[in-house]
């Protein structure tokens, strides 16, 4: 099943819904498969809130936005 997530502070996205929706359709795209229930029952994509103490980079700062996306090998296209 391909995905993608998305990892950031809680109250980075605002509609985090419509961003998971818009992204999942964007896996879609880059696999360039058809538009077909198959394709759009079996393409997730999920926004996880973490609280800001979760998150640090080497200065302790809170910003970074981590997006990990799993799809089978071999399916992406350049």
């Amino acid at each position: 099943m391909p995905m993608i997530d998305v990892y950031a502070t809680e109250g980075t996205f605002a509609d985090k819904h419509a961003l998971a929706q818009n992204l999942a359709a964007a896996v879609m795209r880059w696999e360039q498969v058809p538009d077909l229930a198959l394709f759009r029952d079996n393409t997730a994509a999920f926004v996880h809130d973490l609280p800001a103490d979760a998150i640090a980079n080497v200065d302790g700062e809170s910003t970074s936005v981590r997006v990990q996306v799993l799809t089978p090998a071999g399916v992406l296209v350049s």
